[in-house]
């Protein structure tokens, strides 16, 4: 029963990482090398996404405004892969883009995107949110308003 309980968990831990780890986002999130310290992050999972119908949420934040370009490029090579998008742009560059991509285990797989620099009355900060579970873009938008 212990090396049932084993192999499972170890199933559970490897398609989580999966899920992101296909994605050009995914050495963001890892926190490693010339990204490592260059943002502001959250990271939850668990009980307080249920009613949400979510089961990860993560997200960084960076006012580091020499990494904006490259991050942009980032999102537009995951946008690619996108089923479904909705951007914005402002004087040619991203400013906001909503991605929702293929399922993996019947969970959707969104990344959220905002340049907010790129308008004079926000912060001058870059913030993306990636996100897994089970609605639809719809229905995040509807949550989320």
């Amino acid at each position: 029963m212990k090396r049932i309980l084993i192999t499972l968990t170890a199933l559970l831990i490897a398609t989580a990482a999966y899920t992101q780890k296909n994605m050009h986002i995914s050495p963001l999130f890892d926190g490693k090398g010339k990204w490592s310290l260059k943002f502001s992050a959250t990271h939850i999972e668990g009980k307080s996404l249920r009613p949400y119908e979510l089961t990860l949420f993560k997200s960084l934040t960076t006012s580091d405004y020499r990494l904006y370009s490259e991050i942009e490029s980032i999102i537009e090579s995951d946008s690619k892969d996108a089923i479904d998008k909705e951007c914005g742009y402002i004087n040619g560059k991203l400013y906001y883009g909503f991605y929702q991509f293929k399922p993996i285990d019947g969970k959707y797989r969104y990344i959220f995107y905002r340049n907010s620099s790129l308008r004079e009355n926000e912060p001058n900060e870059v913030t993306i949110v990636y996100i897994e579970g089970y609605p639809t873009l719809a229905r995040l938008k509807e949550m989320f308003r």
